[in-house]
Parts: structure tokens; sequence; C-alpha cells
């Protein structure tokens, strides 16, 4: 049987870590509004804004039981130095998550939502001058990233790079192309400049009138950054004692993978939300080679690439056995395709949920969540369907292990 203090434990940290959540996107709709600039400065950071209070909730959900399982048998010893582990797991979490908050937060490129509605609607921009272009307001710019992010190929197709030698040696260097900064067409060299020149005018915005909300994302960074290393400790401690954790809790824990791997599923949004900030970022302040968010989001995004799959072929044990093997190969295919199309799935999420989205398409994934979170409540295992009936015994996640008695 589960503890009561287990169940009490997880579900007062995975509240704890929700309410930050809540409170952040709350602040940011306190202070910026749902509308107008606010909204887009949402969508922006959809990444931050839109995903944590929404597929995080399935996520936490999702993980609940699965913690709850992993935490009480650490906890009381039923697995071999099982609350070295659980401590040690925790400290990695924490210290990993505070380092990495730490790092983004010294980032020389402040954004906006760090600076004060008032100031971002009195912004105009800055004239030309003899030897730099105008570099146009804020305002400006967002409204032509959502329209352009609806181009052909998307906002990726104004992408160039700002490498030094690329800008001397490349015959591309002096082609003319959309500046977002500046928001006329100049060459490729000319905006590299403009780039680093609105880097330094939003810096210098922001150090002379920050936003309220500065202040509580610093707090809620890394508690996101926690909660994303603590859901990934849990898959893999879910996979790798899976043998062990059926034998203790039986039946109740075959029931989760279904929640399992829809957590993971939806955990997946997080890196390529966090791809289209970063490529719509690139065209506002150029390459970020030597910045530490940049060079650690794509190991993110394979870590939890990789993460996600493990958690899908747990789920798929429970299936019979052809169908848990044409189910693997499809996941599988599904994979590839999704790195062979990995530049349109950015274009497809930077034009809906990203800075070229609206409200609608915020209500739909909204309402996709939803009826996820549903299914997970309800208890939904599809698996349990007709269609999935053969004549052979279904493949249980627990086999090869000793069943336990009901845990709950």
């Amino acid at each position: 049987m589960v503890h009561m203090a287990s169940r009490i434990a997880v579900t007062l940290v995975f509240g704890l870590i929700y309410a930050a959540f809540v409170w952040e996107t709350a602040a940011l709709i306190s202070e910026f509004g749902v509308s107008g600039m606010g909204g887009a400065i949402m969508r922006m950071y959809a990444h931050n804004f839109v995903f944590f209070p929404l597929a995080g909730l399935v996520a936490l959900v999702t993980f609940w039981r699965p913690a709850v399982f992993v935490t009480d048998a650490l906890a009381r010893g039923h697995i071999r130095g099982g609350q070295i582990i659980l401590a040690s797991v925790l400290l990695v979490c924490m210290a990993v998550a505070w380092m990495f908050s730490s790092a983004f937060g010294a980032s020389d490129a402040r954004s906006l939502y760090e600076i004060s509605p008032s100031a971002l609607r009195a912004d105009q921009g800055v004239a030309a001058t003899a030897t730099l272009p105008r570099q146009a307001p804020v305002s400006e710019i967002l409204i032509k990233l959502k329209i352009n992010s609806g181009n052909e190929g998307g906002l990726s197709s104004y992408q160039s790079s700002c490498n030094a030698d690329w800008l001397r040696f490349s015959s591309d260097a002096d082609e003319p192309m959309l500046c977002f900064p500046t928001g006329d067409e100049i060459s490729i060299a000319a905006c590299c400049q403009a780039k680093q020149t609105y880097r330094q005018r939003i810096n210098a915005i922001q150090a002379a009138a920050p936003s309220r909300l500065v202040g509580i994302h610093r707090l809620v960074l890394p508690v996101k950054g926690f909660f994303l290393l603590i859901l990934f400790f849990i898959g893999l401690l879910m996979v790798r004692f899976r043998k062990k954790l059926c034998m203790l809790y039986g039946r109740p824990f075959e029931r989760v993978s279904f929640g399992l791997a829809a957590g993971g599923l939806a955990m997946l949004i997080w890196p390529l939300l966090n791809a289209t900030y970063i490529s719509t970022s690139a065209l506002l302040i150029g390459g970020w080679s030597d910045n530490t968010y940049t060079v650690v989001a794509p190991l993110i995004a394979l870590g939890f690439g990789v993460w996600a799959v493990l958690l899908v072929f747990f789920h798929l044990r429970s299936y019979p056995s052809q169908i848990e093997y044409v189910a693997k190969m499809g996941g599988l295919a599904g994979a590839v395709i999704g790195m062979v199309r990995y530049n349109e799935i950015i274009a497809y999420l930077n034009a809906t949920l990203g800075v070229g989205g609206g409200p609608v398409a915020t209500i739909v994934f909204a309402v996709v969540m939803v009826g996820l979170l549903t299914a997970i409540v309800l208890d939904f295992q599809p698996n349990e369907l007709d269609v999935f009936n053969t004549s052979e015994e279904d493949e249980s996640v627990c086999e090869g292990s000793e069943a336990g008695a009901p845990a709950e």
C-alpha cells in the first residue's frame, strides 16, 4: 500500500510548482493585459506563458501517480539504496535548476516582458543617422513578426548568419532582406549591425523602466527548471525500476502507463516552443552562439525526445505483441519524420502558438490540453478498447514480475 505521507509530499510539491506557473502568467496578464501588446508578448514567449499553465498542468497531473509510486518505494526503502537515490535526485534537480536559472538570468539580452508596459507603449524607435539605419518601435516589430510568420517558409525564411567570417567572405552578405529591428529591407550585413543596436536599446530601456514581472520571473525560473528535471527523473526511474514497482503496487501501477506516455508527449511541446522563441529572437538580436541558453536548449530537446520515446515504449508493453511492434515502428518513423520536418514544425508553431498566433490558436491548444487532462483523470485506457482485443492474452506492463496487491 502507498503510504499517505508519500501522497501528501508529492501533492504539496506539485501544487507549489503549479502555483508558481499560475502566479507568473497571472502577473503578466495583470501588468500587460491579454490583448494588444500583452497578448503579443505572451505568444512570443509561449514557452513561458502558454506552455506551463496549460501543458504543465497536464504533465503534473499525469505524473502525480507515478511520482507517488516512485517516492513511496524509494523513501520507504523498498528499493535498495532508495532513500539515497531519492535525496540525490532532489539535490541534483535543485542544484542544476538553480545553476541554469542563474546562467540564464545573467544573459546580456533582456526580454520584452522585462520592460514596463508604459515604456513599451512610449517607444517610438530611433531615427536613422548617417551611419546607422532606423530602429523600428517595438509595437511595429511585433506586428511585422506576426504578419510575416504566416508567409511561406515562415520566419525561418528571414534567418541569416551574422558570423564575422561569413559576413566578410559571403557574396550574399550584401543581399537585401527584411530586417525586423529596422522594419525595412537592408543588406544582411547592415541588419546584423542593427540587431546589435536593437539589443543595446532594449537593454537600456529595460534598465530604465523594468516591469514588475521581471522579479517574479526570476523567482519562478528555478521552479520551472526543477519541474522539467524532476519529471525527467521520474520517467527514468519508472522505466528503470518497473519490475520492482510492479511487484510492490500491482495493477494500479500498470494503469499509469498511458498517462505517463501522454504526459511525456505533452512535455515535448516545451522544447519545440522553446525553439520557436530562439528562432524569433535570432531575428531581433542575432545569433546566440555564446549564450548558455541556446547552447543548452538543443541538448534539452534531444534529451526530452529520447525520454518521451522511452515512456511511449513503456506504455506499448500493455498491448498485444503485434500491435506493440507496429506501434513502435510507427513511433520510430514519426520521430524520423519529425527530425526531417523539424524546421516546418517550428514554422507552424511560430505561426499558431508563437508570435504569429492569436487567441483562437491558444484557446484550441487549451481545449486539447483539457481533453487530454480529462482522459487521464477518468483513467482512460486505450489498450482496453475492443479494437485491441485479440485471441492472445494481452501483454502486461508488469510481465515478468509478480504483481502485488493493489496499492490503492
